[in-house]
């Protein structure tokens, strides 16, 4: 054996495995120590600082086809009560609460209503669904000739609610605005439009 290789063979012998070594377990405290650390500020601030999620989706359906609509107009009347509509249209909104934590009426900054914006009047509100079913925490408070408005209420977490409209007229857009407190709200995807 050269006297290289029983140096080498000694000194290997006598350090032993590196997990036998105090350095390493110190350094591996100091690593657990801060990965631990920085899960906890990680929970805390998301405990804190809560994720509410609004997310909301227009589409818009004609009850009359086009080529329906050119029919005489002796032959295809529609009415609503007294009301001749010329072209009848269902709009659908439909809100969904998908945070971590419920959007309650506390989140209303002064109580100001969720107000959906059409550009023309609603006719009607034809319906109001709710996922799951008991779930009506935000109620329509009325409509006007530009939209309507849905009163401060709460949307729990997973829950959803569609509101069809009755309108007579392609709506030129959709808008949803509020004042929503710590409410992150993003449309879902564009308008679908049918007719």
């Amino acid at each position: 054996m050269t006297p290289t290789l029983a140096v080498a063979t000694d000194v290997a012998v006598a350090s032993g495995p590196f997990w036998s070594s105090g350095t390493f377990w110190a350094a591996a405290g100091v690593v657990v120590g801060a990965g631990v650390g920085a899960a906890g500020v990680y929970a805390t601030r998301r405990a804190a600082f809560p994720k509410r999620r609004l997310v909301y989706s227009f589409s818009s359906d004609s009850l009359v086809q086009r080529h329906q609509r050119n029919v005489s107009a002796n032959v295809l009347h529609i009415r609503l009560g007294e009301r001749e509509l010329h072209n009848p249209r269902l709009v659908s909104l439909r809100l969904e609460n998908t945070g971590r934590r419920d959007i309650s009426s506390a989140q209303f900054d002064q109580g100001d209503p969720l107000r959906i914006v059409l550009g023309l009047p609603i006719v009607e509100l034809v319906s109001m669904a709710a996922e799951p079913p008991g779930a009506l925490g935000l109620i329509p408070s009325g409509w006007d000739d530009h939209g309507m408005s849905i009163r401060p209420g709460r949307l729990g977490v997973g829950e959803a609610i569609t509101y069809t409209l009755l309108v007579d007229g392609d709506p030129s857009f959709y808008r949803l605005t509020h004042t929503l407190i710590d409410v992150k709200v993003r449309e879902k995807f564009a308008p679908k439009t049918d007719g």
